[in-house]
């Protein structure tokens, strides 16, 4: 990477809550907790602080630590972001965790072998990474005035490029949520209705119902830094900032799909799973997607699709336990 821009600094370490820098600044440095369970990890932050006010964003990637392209166009946005430019302030978290990254250990923190986005917004009372959600939902995304979450395929993931918003039933927010995913741009847009058995616990829904508009927006595939989708969610996050009045600039406007039903479907069986479709095929109501078959090369289940519409996901890897994940339709009304 290039030497960094030579825009104003003042590198500061914070611990449980991140301070502003004087306007026209960025600040860089390590954000640590005074929980005993956090002691002894830390984490990389920068603030951009625009020369005028404007909006407290936070961006945040590594969530799933292998989601190499989030990590980079993060990293990208904020080291080439010239407070001079800006209105407002960006606060950014690379990588969210920590414990991961360096073991490259999919979706869960090694720790306590949990999924960070499914406890946020966290617990200071629970283990490892529900005290991690909790202090980094209060430090960095309960005080912004938006969110958004940069995300794509983990190790054993591949999937078209979506962005998903949280719809909590206040108008305001779900509005200002979907506004934000719209301008972002990506092929597809999924609102989510928390509901009992739907995932829960993400960053968008616990922003959301705490009254920040958020988004999630995913791309990337199988754990690869690939340019095409870095690039992709550095435009994604410039046009966020434009929506949001933080940086001049025409906004562009995109084509979007919104997805009706999103259908995420699991293995009946272990075994070997072998997908008949890729990432972005349409398909139609009962159409053989993949099938699961045993390791001596029986066809143990046929897997159908739910309903019509576009594959957003699918599980990359054949190894697959009893009621693992395997695909996700995205019902496009088309």
């Amino acid at each position: 990477m290039s030497e960094a821009p030579n825009f104003p600094r003042d590198d500061a370490d914070a611990t449980d809550a991140i301070a502003f820098p004087k306007p026209g600044t960025v600040r860089r440095g390590n954000l640590t907790f005074s929980h005993p369970a956090l002691a002894d990890w830390s984490w990389p932050y920068t603030v951009v602080r625009g020369a005028e006010d404007g909006p407290h964003l936070a961006l945040i990637s590594g969530v799933h630590p292998a989601e190499y392209p989030a990590i980079e166009a993060n990293i990208r946005v904020t080291r080439n972001l010239d407070p001079a430019e800006l209105r407002g302030t960006v606060v950014s978290l690379p990588l969210i965790d920590v414990p991961a990254f360096l073991p490259r250990t999919p979706f869960v923190c090694p720790i306590d072998g949990k999924n960070p986005n499914r406890f946020f917004p966290g617990d200071p009372n629970g283990t490892f990474t529900e005290v991690m959600d909790d202090a980094i939902f209060r430090a960095v995304i309960a005080p912004a005035d938006a969110l958004v979450d940069l995300h794509g395929g983990d190790m054993v993931e591949a999937l078209v490029p979506f962005s998903i918003y949280s719809v909590t039933g206040n108008a305001v927010v779900d509005d200002r949520s979907e506004a934000l995913a719209r301008a972002f741009g990506l092929p597809y847009l999924v609102p989510l209705t928390p509901q009992p058995g739907a995932i829960g616990g993400t960053t968008a829904h616990a922003a959301a119902a705490a009254g920040v508009p958020s988004i999630v927006a995913e791309a990337g595939s199988s754990g690869l830094l690939t340019e095409p989708e870095t690039q992709l969610l550095v435009d994604g996050v410039q046009n966020a900032l434009r929506s949001l009045g933080m940086l001049d600039g025409e906004l562009r406007r995109h084509d979007t799909v919104e997805i009706g039903k999103f259908t995420w479907l699991r293995s009946p069986a272990e075994g070997m799973w072998r997908p008949s479709v890729e990432v972005g095929a349409h398909v139609s109501e009962g159409d053989t997607i993949g099938r699961i078959g045993n390791l001596y090369g029986d066809t143990l289940a046929e897997i159908a699709a739910p309903h019509d519409g576009v594959i957003l996901f699918i599980t990359s890897a054949p190894a697959m336990p009893h009621d693992g994940l395997i695909i996700a339709v995205g019902e496009t009304g088309s």
